[in-house]
Parts: C-alpha cells; sequence; structure tokens
C-alpha cells in the first residue's frame, strides 16, 4: 500500500461520514424524529407513577427501543451491499486496508445514527414523564443508544454475509421479529428449547436494562388492581418496591449486566461482519 493505515482511515472516514450525513441526516429523517417523538409523547403523556401506570411505563420503554433497534438494523442491511462493487474495485486496486474501510465507516456512521434517537429521547421522554431524575434519564437514553449499535452491528452482519437484497431481507425479517418476540415483554414462558434466543436479543437487553433505571423507587398502590399481588385488590395505601415491580414485569439482571450485554452484541456481530467481508475476497490484501 502507498499509504499508512491511519492515512487510509481519515480518508475513508472523511468520505463515509460525508456519504451518511446526506443519507441519514436529512431534514425528512429529523422530521420524522420529532414527529415521532411528539405523538409517542402525546400517547404516553405525563405518567402519574403509580400502580396503575406501571405496563404502560415499562411499554414505552420497550417501543422505543424496539423501534430504534429495528430502523438501525434495516438500515444497517444494504449498507455493504450497496457499496459492494466499490469495495471491491477499490480493494482488487489495493486502495486501503479492508480494516481501515472498516472501522472508518463504523466510526463516521456513529454520529449521524445516534443522533436521531438522542433527538427522539430529548423530546418523548420528558413528555411521557417517564422520570423525573436527570441522571435516569441521561442512563435511559444511554441504553437506547447502546440498543441502536447493537442492532446495527446485526444488520452490517447479516448484510456482510448475504449481498443479495433479496435474500438479506427475508433473513433480517425473520431473524429481527424472532429476537423481538423473544426480548421478554410479549412472550414470558418460552418453551425450554428456545430460550437461548431471548440470550441473542438486543430488545431483551435493552428493555431490561431501562426498566430497571426508570423504578428505581416504591411504586404507590392505587387500588387499580394492576399489582393486585402484592397491594390487594382494594389497598391504595401501600407501596410496592422497586425489585417487586420488576419481579412482576419478568425483568431479570442488573442495569450493568445488560448494558455489558448490549457491548457485546455491539462488538461481536460488528467483527463477524469484517470477517465475512474479508472472505468475500481471499486473495486480496488486508
Amino acid at each position: 500500500f502507498n499509504t499508512s493505515w491511519f492515512t487510509q482511515f481519515c480518508v475513508l472516514t472523511h468520505r463515509c461520514m460525508k456519504n451518511s450525513r446526506s443519507a441519514i441526516f436529512t431534514p425528512l429523517n429529523i422530521v420524522k424524529s420529532v414527529c415521532l417523538g411528539v405523538m409517542v409523547g402525546l400517547l404516553w403523556f405525563q405518567m402519574p407513577y403509580t400502580e396503575r401506570t406501571v405496563v404502560d411505563r415499562s411499554s414505552y420503554f420497550f417501543f422505543t427501543m424496539t423501534y430504534w433497534v429495528f430502523e438501525s438494523m434495516f438500515a444497517a442491511l444494504f449498507s455493504f451491499p450497496n457499496e459492494r462493487q466499490v469495495i471491491f474495485k477499490e480493494r482488487a486496486s489495493g486502495s486501503y486496508h479492508l480494516s481501515a474501510y472498516f472501522f472508518a465507516k463504523t466510526v463516521s456512521e456513529a454520529p449521524t445514527r445516534l443522533s436521531l434517537p438522542a433527538l427522539y429521547m430529548v423530546i418523548s421522554y420528558w413528555m411521557a414523564g417517564a422520570n423525573p431524575r436527570f441522571d435516569i434519564f441521561l442512563a435511559s437514553t444511554l441504553c437506547c443508544l447502546l440498543s441502536v449499535m447493537a442492532g446495527e452491528s446485526i444488520g452490517l452482519l447479516i448484510g456482510a454475509v448475504v449481498m443479495d437484497f433479496e435474500k438479506a431481507m427475508v433473513i433480517m425479517v425473520v431473524f429481527s421479529l424472532t429476537l423481538m418476540v423473544a426480548g421478554g415483554y410479549y412472550v414470558s414462558n418460552i418453551p425450554s428449547f428456545l430460550t437461548w434466543i431471548k440470550y441473542l436479543s438486543p430488545f431483551n437487553y435493552a428493555y431490561n436494562a431501562s426498566s430497571q433505571l426508570v423504578f428505581d423507587r416504591p411504586v404507590p398502590c392505587d387500588g387499580s388492581g394492576v399489582l393486585a399481588v402484592y397491594c390487594g385488590e382494594d389497598d391504595s395505601n401501600g407501596y410496592v418496591s422497586p425489585d417487586q415491580v420488576l419481579s412482576f414485569l419478568g425483568i431479570t439482571g442488573t442495569v450493568a449486566f445488560n448494558a455489558g450485554c448490549l457491548i457485546v452484541i455491539f462488538i461481536l456481530p460488528r467483527y463477524l461482519a469484517f470477517l465475512a467481508l474479508k472472505r468475500k475476497k481471499g486473495a486480496e490484501r488486508s
């Protein structure tokens, strides 16, 4: 190669950043994120922190994590298939290391990829009244962004392994919906021979972590019967501890554990995507 790895990385980062800004951070996508944030904020508007809204509060976070993980998965799915001919042509001519291109794409797209869900969270979180603590807002937003990056890694992996558009889309739809259903919100009692699926699901870890963050204090009973197993049918004076709420919702692990699993899902599929790209042209220089 005529230039150093770092020089290749810098040039490719600049090129990928220009492409990602024009493709991701568009006025239309900004309007979409703002409108979605407003509508979600209105639908879950200023939820009181009581027994009656426990399920609503958890559903807000599951919807949020689900939407943005799906968004990142399908956006990343076509990243490599769309650039396949350019990548192979430039690699064949010895223009750059594949690793320089891969790292440049990861670094350059992260700011634009994460800005839209961050904008959504700023709007919807406070409108919904999810939790008044600012540190919980920051942690919840970070959890959302981690799940976005984890979802993007899965999309990159499938796109790198299957570069045919139709086949990649079919695989992604089946795989992503399976991971979502196994995420812990829709199905609690998964058959024992399929329980391993939930451990692959970024939806599961994002939902668990965000729920643990938002239920940070005892929930007052209001006589609605939502938590009747802990409050009683007509008790409107008692409280339900955060641990009991999380047990009722089927939340597992700690915030640190779930965030760590999201980081693993962010790193491992991305590395496997790099290896898949490398194998596409085994004779090329890497």
